[in-house]
C-alpha cells in the first residue's frame, strides 16, 4: 500500500477503516501508556488522536499492545501444521513469528522449508523464516551424525534471496566458529554480504570464546541458563533472547537481570519449546510474557520485548513491532495488562481473519521420511562385562543441558533409573545405532521411540529392555513417524506425525489430545518429567554439552568427538 493514498485519512480529511476508540495504548516506542484513538485504514495504521470511522470499537478501559513477535522458534516442535499452529497462538496475541526450520530442513533440506513457507502464506500469521545455517548442527567433517541432508554456503545464499526469508538461523557449531572452521565462516560472509541478521547459539560460552564468536559477526544468543552469563553476552553487545519453554526454563534466572539493565537488546522467545497441553492452558508467548510479569518485570518492558525490540534487531520495524502510523495494524486488545487477557486480536486491520483455510499438503517424503530396515532386539545389545564403568547421559530437569554420570553398573537398572537409550539413523537406511545409558529418565518398564529427535531427526529411544524398543522403532516406520509408547507387544499410545517425522495433518485438537494421553500413559510408566517428549528429543542434539548420543555413538559436546561407553 502505497501510504500517499492514506495521507488525507491521517490527516482526519477522510474516515478510517476501523478506529479503536479511547484505547490505553501501549506505546512501546515512548514506553508510556495512555489513551487515544487508533485510527486503521488498508491494513495500516495510519494515526493516533482523535478520529472516525466507518467502524468503529469502544476501547475504554482496554490496553492495545502490538501484535506480539516470537523472534526464535521452531513450529515444527509444536508437531502441528502451520495452518493449526497459526489457529493455537493468534487468538492469544501473537500474530507473527521468527523461525527456524531446521527440524524439517535436516529431513526434506530446501524443498521442505519452502513447503513450510507455502503453507505460511495461507494463514493469519505473518510467519519469517531464517536460512537454516548447521543442517546439520554440527561440521558433516567430524562425523558425530548421519541427518538427512545437508545445506551449504552457497545454498544459504540462495535461501536469503527468497521472500519470507530474513536473516540465519542459530549458528550452533559455535566450535567451529572459534576454530575458524571453512564452511561455517563462509556461511557467516554470505550473511554479511547480504547484510542479513545472523543469530547465535552459544550455550555456556563465556571468556575470550565468547569474544571470539561475537567477534564474528553472531548477534543473538538465546541459550543462557544465568544471570551470569546473560550478562556478559549482553556485554558484549549481543541481543539476549530469554526463553521460558515446557522443559527449558531460563527466565527464573535471568529476571533480575531484565530488572536491573537497558532492556532494548533482550528480548522474551519460546524456541517453539510448548508442549500443546501447555499452549492450550497457559499459552503460547502470552505465557512467557505473564511469567515476565509475574517475575516484577515491568509491563511495558515485558511488552517491548516481545514487539519492537523483536522487530528491530529482524530489521522488521518499518513493517510492525509498534503501534504507530505506517506499521501493519496487528493488534491486540486487552481486559488487563499484567494478566494478558485477550479480547480481541486485530490482524492487518481485520477482526475476522480467517483462522483456517484450507491447505492442501505438498511436503516431500508424505508418510514415507522413516527409512529403516527392521529393527531386532539384538541391535539394542551393550555387552558389559560385570561391574563396568560406563558413561551414562545424566539428565537435568528443566535444562536442556546433561552431565556426563560415570558410574558402575551391570545393564539396565530401573532401580537406580538408569535405562538404555539408542539412536537410529532413519534417513539413508545405513543402518547406524548409537547405544548409551540414560540416568534421570523414570520409565519402569516399557519403551518409548521418537522420530522427533534434533537436530538430525533420526529415531530417538529409551526403554526397560531391548524388546520393547524395537517393538516402538517398528511401529515407527508402519505410522510413517512420530511417537509411540509400548510396554511389551502392547501399543499403550502413538501419536502420528507424517509430515516429515516432526508435523501431523489433523487439528490442533486431536493432536493435543493424544499428546495429552501419551503424557498420562508414560507418567503411568514411571517418566514424572515435566515435558518428558521434549527432553527426548533434545537427548540426540550434539551441540548442548555435556554428553548426547547420536546415530554414531556417545558425543562429548565440549571436545565434539565421539567417545567410548566404557571408561
Amino acid at each position: 500500500m502505497n501510504p500517499k493514498k492514506l495521507i488525507d485519512i491521517a490527516l482526519g480529511k477522510q474516515k478510517a477503516d476501523l478506529v479503536l476508540k479511547n484505547a490505553n495504548l501501549v506505546n512501546v516506542c515512548s514506553g508510556e501508556i495512555y489513551e487515544t484513538d487508533i485510527a486503521i485504514a488498508r491494513g495500516l495504521i495510519v494515526g493516533l488522536g482523535h478520529y472516525s470511522g466507518r467502524k468503529e470499537i469502544d476501547a475504554q478501559g482496554k490496553y492495545a499492545v502490538p501484535g506480539l513477535i516470537d523472534g526464535h522458534t521452531h513450529i515444527e516442535m509444536s508437531m502441528l501444521s502451520v495452518r493449526e499452529f497459526a489457529k493455537a497462538v493468534v487468538p492469544r496475541g501473537t500474530t507473527a513469528v521468527v523461525a527456524d526450520p531446521h527440524e524439517i530442513a535436516n529431513v526434506l533440506g530446501i524443498a521442505g522449508i519452502k513447503a513450510l513457507l507455502a503453507e505460511a502464506r495461507t494463514t493469519p500469521l505473518k510467519v519469517f523464516c531464517m536460512a537454516p545455517s548447521c543442517v546439520p548442527s554440527t561440521n558433516p567433517s567430524l562425523g558425530l551424525e548421519t541427518s538427512g541432508t545437508q545445506i551449504n554456503h552457497e545454498e544459504i545464499r540462495d535461501l536469503l534471496q527468497l521472500e519470507g526469508i530474513t536473516g540465519v538461523a542459530e549458528v550452533m557449531n559455535f566450535g567451529g566458529v572459534i576454530a575458524k572452521e571453512e564452511e561455517v565462516w563462509q556461511k557467516i560472509e554470505v550473511a554479511k554480504t547480504l547484510e542479513s541478521t545472523i543469530d547465535g547459539h552459544a550455550p555456556l560460552l563465556r571468556g575470550k570464546e565468547l569474544n571470539a564468536y561475537v567477534l564474528s559477526g553472531i548477534g543473538s544468543d538465546h541459550e543462557s541458563v544465568s544471570y551470569e552469563e546473560a550478562l556478559e553476552k549482553l556485554r558484549l553487545g549481543m541481543r539476549v533472547m530469554v526463553r521460558e519453554g515446557s522443559a527449558a526454563k531460563n527466565l527464573n534466572a535471568i529476571a533480575p537481570l531484565l530488572k536491573s539493565v537497558d532492556t532494548r537488546n533482550c528480548m522474551l522467545v519460546t524456541d517453539g519449546d510448548r508442549t500443546l497441553r501447555d499452549l492450550k492452558e497457559e499459552g503460547y508467548l502470552d505465557y512467557v510474557l505473564r511469567r515476565a510479569i509475574e517475575k516484577g518485570i515491568d509491563p511495558v518492558k515485558a511488552v517491548q520485548m516481545c514487539t519492537i525490540n523483536t522487530a528491530r534487531w529482524f530489521k522488521l520495524d518499518d513493517y510492525m513491532g509498534s503501534i504507530s502510523p505506517g506499521k501493519s495494524a496487528d493488534i491486540v486488545l486487552l481486559n488487563n495488562l499484567e494478566k494478558f487477557e485477550v479480547e480481541t486480536v486485530i490482524v492487518d486491520g481485520k477482526t475476522d481473519y480467517a483462522l483456517a483455510s484450507e491447505f492442501v499438503s505438498k511436503y516431500p517424503q508424505y508418510g514415507g521420511s522413516v527409512r529403516i530396515e527392521r529393527i531386532r532386539p539384538e541391535d539394542f545389545a551393550i555387552t558389559l562385562e560385570p561391574a563396568s564403568k560406563v558413561r551414562i547421559i545424566g539428565l537435568i530437569e528443566g535444562e536442556l543441558l546433561t552431565d556426563e554420570i560415570i558410574e558402575v553398573i551391570n545393564g539396565t537398572d530401573t532401580t537406580r533409573d538408569i535405562l538404555k537409550i539408542g539412536v537410529v539413523e532413519r534417513h539413508q537406511y545405513t543402518g547406524n545405532i548409537g547405544l548409551g545409558f540414560v540416568k534421570g529418565f523414570g520409565l519402569k518398564t516399557g519403551a518409548v521411540a521418537s522420530s522427533i529427535a534434533h537436530d538430525s531427526h533420526n529415531i530417538v529411544v529409551i526403554g526397560a529392555n531391548k524388546e520393547d524398543m524395537a517393538f516402538a522403532c517398528n511401529r515407527l516406520k508402519e505410522i510413517g513417524g512420530g511417537i509411540v509408547l509400548c510396554s511389551g507387544d502392547e501399543v499403550k499410545s502413538e501419536l502420528a506425525l507424517p509430515i516429515a517425522g516432526l508435523m501431523s495433518d489433523e487439528e490442533l485438537d486431536y493432536v493435543a489430545e493424544k499428546q495429552g494421553e501419551l503424557e498420562e500413559r508414560i507418567s503411568e510408566l514411571g517418566c514424572k518429567l515435566q515435558a518428558p517428549f521434549i527432553t527426548l528429543s533434545f537427548l540426540a542434539l550434539p551441540v548442548i554439552p555435556k554428553l548426547k548420543i547420536t546415530d554414531k555413538g556417545l558425543v562429548d559436546v565440549e571436545k565434539m568427538k565421539i567417545v567410548d561407553i566404557f571408561v
